[in-house]
């Protein structure tokens, strides 16, 4: 047996049932009536079945019209409850986003719009990992992540990419720190000095080991924090210095007595852009949280 029929028949053999009427059943489904015919000889055949008796009162189900139109007004009115459900959710958002960001973009700005958006849309979540900027690339290519901030010295022309902004590596000291009053100092002159680090497995601290190493001096930690915040409070208490996004060091220095010191080494800056494998393939949600971070990255490049 063939099942020969769409929603357009269902409604239509609804309406013939309930006005009794090939006629006006066709024109309450907003056919003419040899459409109509049409269609309801097809069903009937796709069916091998008669679903009409013709009598003086019109047209009359037969027992398979009958049980016909009863699973018809089922699933007409789950489409509908279908279709009053994605109305009722119409410019809200919600599922999960996959977010890879590199070392220097985890400073104030990310963490500012993720909680922005999260408050925006609250059935949304956000799967937040920190990754050097290869392994986001990767991530990338591979479907492991639906967004990623990464630098722009990482090429991979199989991406999509859409300009972020700039950010870059500065020294934080403690405000009367020998190094305070520096218009800017190469990494290696900061050696000399204890640092307070992040934990052995962020990337961060994984970075400025490897420059440290290639700076061929071993980088003096003294001790480790979870986040900027506690770096740059011990910073602050005279226990070392720290290397930080610029950003995190501004939001700190507000409340702390702290002095921001440039690093001039051509590796403490980077141009940082949004990364995505197909743009057209990303959910509303994945979009709307890409607009907020170039939103977010346009003003932080702006004068001020």
């Amino acid at each position: 047996m063939r099942f020969d029929y769409d929603l357009t028949d269902l409604r239509l053999i609804v309406n013939v049932v309930d006005t009794a009427s090939l006629t006006r059943g066709a024109e309450r489904s907003h056919l003419s009536a040899p459409a109509a015919s049409a269609r309801l000889k097809k069903v009937q055949e796709s069916l091998e079945t008669q679903l009409f008796y013709r009598t003086t009162q019109g047209l009359v189900p037969t027992t398979a019209g009958r049980n016909f139109v009863r699973h018809a007004r089922t699933v007409l009115e789950e489409l509908h409850q279908l279709n009053e459900t994605l109305r009722s959710q119409a410019g809200s958002l919600d599922g999960c986003i996959r977010l890879f960001v590199n070392t220097l973009s985890m400073g104030d700005t990310i963490p500012s719009v993720i909680e922005k958006f999260l408050l925006a849309h609250p059935r949304m979540n956000i799967d937040l990992h920190e990754r050097p900027s290869g392994d986001i690339a990767r991530a990338l290519k591979q479907g492991a992540a639906d967004i990623g901030i990464l630098s722009t010295d990482v090429p991979d022309d199989s991406l999509i990419y859409r300009a972020y902004r700039t950010e870059r590596l500065v020294l934080v000291t403690p405000g009367d720190h020998p190094l305070a009053g520096a218009g800017a100092v190469e990494f290696a002159a900061t050696l000399q000095y204890d640092y307070v680090g992040m934990p052995e497995h962020a990337p961060l601290q994984v970075f400025m080991l490897r420059m440290a190493a290639a700076e061929g001096v071993p980088m003096r930690l003294r001790i480790q924090a979870n986040s900027f915040a506690a770096v740059c409070s011990l910073v602050e208490s005279g226990v070392g210095v720290a290397a930080i996004p610029h950003s995190a060091a501004v939001r700190q220095a507000r409340t702390m007595h702290i002095a921001i010191v440039a690093l001039s080494n051509g590796w403490a800056s980077r141009e940082l852009r949004i990364g995505v494998r197909d743009m057209a393939a990303l959910t509303p949600a994945a979009t709307a949280l890409i607009e907020a971070l170039a939103a977010e990255g346009a003003a932080e490049a702006e004068p001020r």
